[in-house]
């Protein structure tokens, strides 16, 4: 899944997140059954990344799944 950081778009971003806190899903977690912490680099506003935590960074705030920006 491509998604995209809503503020930078000129330079490399890192967002760092661990999501198996909030939802005890197992894709969130290790072999060891700790929350995994995800570091995902945005280059120049675009990330790729895996469906479910593309899309938990999207419900979460921290990406957008469009490079447009509406006006609100």
């Amino acid at each position: 899944m491509i998604i995209y950081h809503p503020v930078t778009r000129d330079r490399t971003t890192h967002v760092i997140c661990q999501p198996g806190n909030e939802h005890p899903v197992s894709d969130f977690f290790d072999k060891d059954g700790k929350p995994s912490v995800f570091v995902v680099e945005f280059k120049y506003g675009r990330a790729e990344v895996p469906d479910n935590l593309g899309r938990y960074l999207i419900d979460e705030g921290l990406a957008q799944e469009s490079a447009i920006l509406l006006v609100a």
